[in-house]
């Protein structure tokens, strides 16, 4: 894919550009992985919505951007309140330290929204195939590494 072709791609797609997380930064019931690059991670946002995966239920923040909203993120959550309930949901806690590790690397982070572990497979399969890392499923009580 020429350049000019794929920044087209990368511009068409909701790639957040605001710095502001989601409610949910860490959804349950979503695939979670990392891409070295903006145009793998295209690639593979277009591959989801070809297998059929709604737009709504796909969310690509740019590395820069990521690490930017979960910083402001921590920084905001200075009452106890806060802290014990973030303290609690260590697993949301753990993650969040990974996803920003590599967010400063400059590596961009993606989110797939799946009902079932059929889903789960077909994403994880999927995201392989455009060189997706730290691919990990977030369910309620649960984080699970995919394996592809």
């Amino acid at each position: 894919m020429n350049n000019v072709k794929t920044y087209d791609t990368i511009e068409q797609l909701n790639i957040s550009s605001e710095r502001i997380l989601p409610a949910a930064p860490f959804p349950h019931e979503y695939v979670h992985c990392i891409f070295d690059t903006l145009e793998d991670a295209a690639q593979a946002v277009l591959a989801l919505r070809a297998a059929g995966y709604d737009a709504g239920n796909i969310h690509l923040m740019a590395s820069w951007d990521f690490a930017e909203a979960i910083e402001r993120k921590n920084q905001r959550q200075e009452s106890l309140a806060q802290s014990l309930t973030h303290f609690f949901s260590s697993m949301d806690f753990n993650i969040n330290d990974a996803y920003l590790h590599e967010a400063r690397r400059g590596r961009h982070i993606l989110a797939v929204h799946v009902v079932n572990y059929e889903q789960v497979r077909q994403v994880s399969d999927l995201l392989a195939k455009h060189h997706a890392q730290l691919v990990k499923y977030v369910d309620v009580w649960t984080v699970a590494h995919l394996v592809p």
